[in-house]
């Protein structure tokens, strides 16, 4: 499971070159999610990975406490200057490190972890799965970027060119891992690789079982139409590329 300390980095650092790319534009509309998944009104946000930050300073800025762990320093870094540009320092709080490993004495109303789950085998993401059951107050929610096994089966050998360096996606049948590896438009020897683990929700069921977590609803994300190069935000799950899991505590 140790590359996604390098990969992370590395692809955080080709996307702020990527002249393209809008690391800046805030993230409203998955506030929005979060409002539409919890029964009332949440006070406090952990979010899982926080990339950019482009989620984490929405929320704060519109008053939620927000806890945010991230990995990559350059990611951190470009996280502390949007928070300043938006006035959230106060009530956004950076820590910069493993959520694997990382110890909160705080619990959450809502836990979020976009697009990333499933870096390490089915025994680290039961671990995950129990970190968030125990962050979560009895009433939280956790909302969970779940790639799917179809999708990313038939998108194998499929690629997409950036600006500045080209992803390529494979697929373990077998493990059921979708592969996806990086390098750099004029330089193909500097190769980075994230593999993450698919799920259908039936085996996130299996997953959590035991562990105090049952979920209770799930959103399909879109997917990519290869052949006319078109991205349709409105698949039905038997399509999607990943479905966000919503995830509550066992009463």
């Amino acid at each position: 499971m140790e590359w996604y300390k390098d990969f992370y980095e590395e692809q955080f650092k080709w996307l702020q070159s990527d002249k393209t790319y809008n690391m800046e534009a805030l993230m409203d509309q998955l506030v929005t999610k979060v409002k539409d998944n919890f029964t009332g009104t949440p006070k406090r946000i952990l979010e899982l990975g926080g990339g950019s930050g482009q989620f984490a300073v929405a929320a704060a800025k519109q008053g939620y406490d927000v806890t945010v762990i991230e990995l990559s320093p350059s990611a951190v870094e470009h996280m502390k200057v949007l928070a300043k540009k938006h006035h959230v320092e106060e009530n956004l709080h950076i820590i910069q490190g493993d959520f694997y490993k990382v110890e909160l004495d705080k619990k959450f109303d809502v836990i979020c972890y976009w697009d990333g789950f499933g870096i390490g085998s089915d025994a680290d993401q039961h671990f995950l799965l129990k970190r968030i059951s125990n962050w979560l107050t009895m009433e939280g929610v956790a909302l969970i970027d779940i790639y799917t096994p179809w999708y990313w089966a038939k998108a194998k050998g499929q690629k997409m060119q950036f600006e500045n360096y080209v992803s390529h996606y494979d697929f373990d049948a077998y493990q059921c891992r979708m592969i996806n590896t990086c390098w750099l438009a004029d330089d193909e020897s500097q190769k980075i690789t994230q593999t993450l683990r698919c799920y259908s929700p039936a085996d996130l069921i299996l997953l959590a079982k035991n562990l105090n977590l049952r979920l209770v609803d799930y959103e399909p994300a879109g997917e990519m139409d290869y052949e006319n190069w078109e991205y349709n935000p409105n698949a039905p799950l038997e399509r999607a590329m990943t479905f966000m899991a919503v995830l509550k505590r066992e009463v």
